[in-house]
């Protein structure tokens, strides 16, 4: 498979993905503040910093945040950029997708641009975030009911478990642990509100409350959002299903990694599979967040150096017999607000953005 056309197959995936995430953490809290009075700084903050976006201008008031992370098509991770860029991704391996997967795809650029968009967002932001999740639900499954279950994929998959991974440990991170920094918080209902509020920006509800809860709801919240093996959008979960992906790219067994991406995500899945939420809370949820996060940007940057942007010079060494591990610290560090992405691409989507505004 051409790498090029691997590489639009990840990404499309990963900026479907991200839209969705951004639309419901948006309706999230703005249902949140309605129930409870939350410090201005801490009101809408957190959804900048979940982000990875620390230099908006002005004030982070909810409108301003809401235009900046729906609207602004400087900003590559709003709504609108991300749905143009899955778009511009799709365009151009529309050989390799299925006719229903563009035309959904396209529709949905076409409407978020439209008037019926704007007034929908102007008379009800909520129905207005729905929709968004709604549309990416159904490009989603027509994806996965037409298109081929080839290589192509398997990228697709790769991109979107990586995304939905590091969505989940920096909502679960960031959201809690700037919203609720006092510790004589711990229990009361604003508390459980701010819980609750989590579990339904990943979409973890119901599911959670399925389970036998037991402990602190917190800690219970946390374990089911990081460690959970069967929620579709928990840590562990994702990672598993973006290592079978890798492998079924490679055609190795998934307990034989061969290269840089597989051992990443070999290792991460073994501490992931052996760690107790117990182990999380006696070394800091935040610091063993951080961790994650910091290991997915990683792998995504592996990503991009082993399928994407391969360096000759570094397959020979891996001929000559040094192993993956070894040759690991040529790879350079992702930045720590985005997933490593190269700049012609990130170039070329921006200009495949139209102007919204």
């Amino acid at each position: 498979m051409i790498s090029r056309v691997a590489e639009h197959c990840y990404w499309l995936s990963r900026y479907l993905e991200r839209a969705e995430n951004t639309a419901r953490t948006l309706e999230v809290n703005e249902t949140l503040l309605l129930d409870f009075d939350v410090p201005v700084d801490q009101q809408w903050r957190p959804l900048l910093i979940i982000s990875g976006i620390h230099d908006m201008e002005g004030e982070p008031d909810g409108e301003t945040v809401q235009n900046f992370l729906t609207w602004e098509t400087s900003n590559l991770s709003s709504i609108v950029s991300s749905i143009a860029a899955a778009r511009e991704n799709a365009r151009i391996i529309r050989e390799v997708i299925s006719a229903d997967m563009w035309e959904q795809i396209n529709f949905h650029h076409l409407w978020i641009q439209s008037a019926a968009a704007r007034e929908l967002y102007t008379r009800s932001r909520t129905d207005f975030y729905c929709q968004i999740k709604r549309i990416n639900q159904l490009i989603h499954g027509i994806t996965e009911g037409t298109m081929s279950h080839g290589e192509s994929w398997d990228f697709y998959l790769l991109g979107k478990y990586l995304e939905r991974a590091c969505q989940t440990a920096r909502i679960l991170d960031v959201k809690y642990h700037i919203l609720l920094p006092r510790p004589d918080l711990v229990g009361t209902p604003v508390d459980n509100a701010h819980w609750m509020a989590i579990l339904t920006s990943c979409s973890g509800y119901e599911p959670f409350h399925k389970k036998k809860i037991t402990g602190e709801l917190g800690i219970s919240v946390a374990d089911f959002l990081v460690l959970d093996p069967l929620f579709p959008r928990s840590v562990r979960y994702c990672i598993s299903r973006a290592q079978r992906a890798a492998h079924a790219v490679s055609g190795r067994p998934i307990n034989n990694p061969g290269n840089e991406v597989e051992h990443a995500l070999d290792s991460l899945m073994r501490w992931l599979n052996l760690v107790k939420i117990d182990d999380f809370v006696r070394s800091g949820l935040h610091e063993e967040l951080t961790k994650i996060v910091d290991q997915i940007h990683s792998i995504g940057n592996s990503i991009h150096h082993t399928y994407f942007d391969f360096d000759m010079d570094f397959a020979d060494k891996l001929v000559s017999g040094a192993s993956p591990a070894e040759e690991s610290s040529a790879l350079p560090e992702p930045p720590p607000s985005a997933p490593a992405q190269s700049q012609s691409q990130s170039q070329s989507q921006t200009r495949a953005v139209p102007s919204v505004g």
